[in-house]
């Protein structure tokens, strides 16, 4: 039987530091990744939100409220406006198309004035459910090697 031929393995050490150096700017990478899919649902979100007076549509902030790379955490949303949840939850309530239908004639009249038709309530809940791949995507794409 033939004595079995040993390989001498060497440069893991370099191996293992480069890796180490990959981990951490794909890390870094993360975060960029969770904000620009969070600028889109942002993108898609200032599209419907209701506006009247404009605060509520002005409050849109991205917030890294902990972490960094990926363990990242962000908060999105209308933040510091104490209507929103409510504009944001009333489904009865008239938006968009439907309200300029409704009250035509106050805004004929000049008391009102008309809404964008695209707005709703869920203005920010029907972006994150409907943008999910697509957000999905843009963190794919920038954590692509």
């Amino acid at each position: 039987m033939a004595t079995p031929k040993l390989a001498t393995l060497t440069g893991i050490d370099v191996v293992v530091r480069n890796m180490d150096l990959f981990s951490k700017r794909q890390s870094m990478r993360a975060s960029r990744a969770l904000k620009l899919g969070a600028v889109h649902v942002e993108r898609k979100s200032l599209e419907i939100v209701p506006v009247d007076s404009g605060n509520l549509k002005g409050s849109w902030r991205i917030t890294n409220v902990g972490g960094t790379g990926f363990k990242t955490v962000l908060r999105i949303g209308y933040i510091g406006v104490e209507y929103s949840i409510y504009v944001h939850e009333d489904e009865i309530k008239r938006h968009g198309k439907e309200y300029n239908v409704h009250y035509a004639a106050q805004i004929a009249a000049g008391l009102t004035h008309s809404r964008g038709e695209k707005q709703q309530a869920k203005f920010l809940e029907k972006p994150l459910r409907d943008e999910r791949r697509a957000f999905l995507k843009i963190v794919y794409r920038e954590l692509k090697i």
